[in-house]
């Protein structure tokens, strides 16, 4: 690879990760592109899934824009570094976010790993291809106590859609960690995840005895009614309803 790799975080996978990118003569988002399994791809980021053996890791090339993104990769401050750190933090914790693995300096920007998720599929997705709402009480009773004890632990997630939860048949894990800082229990923040999270089960047209199942496990980790809990969140909530009069959606649940 044109450039020098430099492993910032990680053992086994980032020396896994840099001997392949060294040996490789392309740039990371190219190494990606031709052996890995493309998710997205932005100006600002490519994501993708790469499977080594039996073992399998999520990786995000986040792309150098700019003059002050790689000063503050110099300094330890880039967002990959940021993620990597909150991952130790939460799984620390026992909220059930991806293990992460590795993060590298690349000359395209910054290389991070996640432990990859398999075996289920996002809340977004198995919504859609769900037989009976029975076969749904699992989930959201998971959800509820995934996000329930993210708050509780006083974090807030940053962006709650259904499409960034995974299940993998026991747990919801919380997937994507680039939004998710710390901040008091109860403030406005986590107020907007639970209304991002409500306003995509409306939009997903979920009922409202799956809702009270999440809400119901939600309120055992974090202190507080139902009625405080909607109070909290109702003004984000229309807010965010507003922003998507466009779109479909179901009951109103609060």
């Amino acid at each position: 690879m044109a450039g020098k790799v430099r492993i910032k975080r990680g053992d086994v996978w980032a020396e896994r990760l840099k001997e392949h990118l060294t040996a490789s003569p392309e740039g990371a988002a190219e190494w990606m592109e031709e052996h890995a399994q493309i998710l997205n791809s932005t100006s600002d980021s490519m994501s993708a899934l790469w499977r080594v053996d039996d073992e399998l890791a999520y990786l995000k090339l986040y792309r150098f824009r700019s003059l002050r993104q790689k000063l503050l990769s110099r300094v330890g401050r880039a967002q990959s570094l940021r993620t990597y750190k909150r991952a130790r933090e939460l799984a620390g914790k026992n909220i059930p976010v991806p293990q992460p693995l590795a993060c590298l300096m690349v000359k395209q920007g910054a290389l991070l790993a996640m432990e990859g998720m398999s075996g289920g599929g996002s809340l977004v997705e198995l919504w859609h291809y769900h037989s009976s709402e029975g076969d749904f009480d699992a989930v959201m009773h998971a959800a509820g106590e995934a996000l329930g004890n993210l708050h509780a632990a006083g974090y807030c997630y940053g962006d709650c859609g259904w499409a960034k939860l995974y299940w993998n048949g026991e747990r919801v894990f919380l997937t994507d960690l680039d939004h998710t800082r710390k901040c008091a229990v109860g403030n406005i923040q986590q107020s907007r995840d639970l209304a991002r999270f409500t306003a995509n089960a409306e939009e997903l047209g979920i009922g409202l005895k799956l809702y009270e199942q999440f809400l119901e496990r939600y309120l055992q980790a974090v202190p507080g009614t139902r009625r405080e809990l909607v109070e909290r969140m109702i003004r984000p909530l229309y807010r965010i309803r507003g922003q998507h009069l466009s779109g479909g959606y179901g009951q109103r649940l609060v």
